[in-house]
């Protein structure tokens, strides 16, 4: 059972590895510009009646053009139709764009690294007896 999560965790480790370099490059090849919140698009989820909130912004790229996207990560809190924030996009693919911010340019990096320590810590664990069977 522990070789099962350690594997895991490998795999997780993996994951989190190859998120970090592709929002490095991201961040390398991308340019920060200001946005407008256009609409947010709300989905509850039936069975626990929580509510996750998907923003719609509007931004205008250094070259002009009016680009419009929805995040592809749901926040919580409240959105408010006219609220400024800061958009990071790639400069040659405008509609590839992200909030400018901590939560959604790293925050699935940081999930798939603690999953992935926590999953080597308990497989580690049982290899090593300091978790009982």
């Amino acid at each position: 059972m522990g070789g099962i999560f350690s594997l895991a965790g490998a795999g997780l480790l993996i994951l989190a590895g190859q998120h970090f370099s592709r929002r490095r490059t991201f961040i390398r090849s991308s340019s920060v510009v200001p946005g407008i919140v256009v609409a947010v698009r709300e989905e509850r989820d039936g069975m626990e009646a929580q509510s996750f909130r998907y923003p719609r912004v509007r931004f205008r790229t250094a070259a002009g053009r009016d680009i419009t996207v929805e995040s592809s990560m749901a926040f919580g809190g409240t959105w408010r139709i006219g609220e400024a924030v800061s958009v990071r996009y790639r400069l040659d693919h405008p509609e590839i764009a992200e909030f400018d911010n901590f939560a959604a340019l790293w925050g699935p990096t940081l999930l798939f690294a603690l999953l992935a320590l926590a999953f080597v810590g308990v497989g580690a664990g049982l290899l090593f007896g300091f978790i009982p069977v």
